[in-house]
């Protein structure tokens, strides 16, 4: 299966909000989506994990009852749908979950918040690391909303730090496009933890397929290297394409984000699917191609299509 939001031949940063319930393939229907590439994300975490977890895990104004509704939901979620790589027990007051693929155990008490282990902050983070998604959660105050957790192992040119706490509209704000969205945009979240769940689809090109882009290269790395999107017509380009769920809680006044990434290398298109990625591109205002990294490679990207 492949996601391509693009095929209409248009670039668009409307919401797009897909209720899961009329997901018409099973594969469709699950909020986590385990693969023959589970190891590859996985690993990614872990050196997101070595290189320095608070880069990627940020919390800020946390609520204790969302934490812990959240946790309960990705425990049974994983339990749902996978039974055969995920099993819980409860031991002398004590629940422990086994990951059966990573042979790893995940030990917490009653609180659902706390983790008994020194490898993991939180229950959260332990959590986070037993699915291929990243994670982020929408938390609402009276009439306000901030970003209130946010577990980001594979981010697109963007930070965990430089969101967490913030606003919807704050977090979107660089985002070309989304004036009409941001006019608004508290009723819509209102409708997605009453309504939820929902699924929705991000795009864009790539020139390489590393999971991690933070906007900070680790110590190791040069900037020029882990940037990427240089495009240049003797390069592959990739369509990046983010799987997004939102799931509400409405006993908490918030909903759960998780980002799935996706990479397909365009030589594998049909000649339609490379019509209408060119015709996608050619929408994009200016102010689009530079938020995208595309600012002056329009014709190469016709190229490199033409080429394959």
């Amino acid at each position: 299966m492949k996601y391509l939001p693009f095929l209409n031949g248009k670039y668009s940063t409307a919401p797009g909000l897909l209720p899961m319930e009329k997901a018409t393939s099973s594969f469709d229907k699950l909020i986590f989506q385990i693969d023959e590439h589970y190891d590859e994300y996985i690993s990614n975490k872990n050196k997101c994990r070595k290189e320095n977890i608070r880069k990627y895990y940020c919390e800020k104004d946390a609520v204790a009852e969302t934490q812990v509704s959240v946790n309960h939901y990705i425990v049974n979620q994983l339990l749902k749908e996978y039974p055969e790589d995920f099993s819980l027990i409860e031991n002398n007051r004590h629940y422990i979950f086994t990951n059966h693929t990573l042979k790893e155990e995940i030990k917490w008490n009653k609180d659902w918040i706390n983790v008994e282990s020194n490898h993991y902050l939180s229950l959260f983070d332990a959590l986070c690391c037993q699915a291929q998604e990243d994670f982020a959660v929408c938390q609402f105050a009276g009439e306000r909303d901030c970003m209130s957790s946010i577990h980001l192992c594979a981010p697109n040119h963007w930070a965990a730090e430089d969101k967490i706490g913030r606003t919807f509209d704050v977090v979107h704000a660089p985002v070309p496009g989304m004036e009409k969205t941001l006019s608004n945009y508290s009723k819509m979240l209102q409708v997605i933890i009453q309504k939820g769940p929902f699924t929705r689809f991000a795009w864009g090109i790539s020139t390489d397929k590393r999971l991690n882009h933070h906007p900070v290269a680790p110590k190791n790395i040069s900037d020029e290297e882990w940037y990427g999107r240089k495009l240049g017509e003797t390069k592959n380009i990739f369509i990046r394409t983010e799987r997004q769920n939102l799931i509400g809680f409405p006993d908490v006044n918030a909903f759960l984000f998780t980002i799935r990434t996706y990479f397909y290398n365009v030589n594998s298109f049909t000649y339609e699917e490379k019509n209408a990625l060119y015709d996608a591109v050619v929408s994009m205002s200016q102010a689009s191609l530079e938020y995208k990294g595309l600012t002056g490679k329009v014709e190469v990207i016709k190229n490199i299509l033409l080429r394959n």
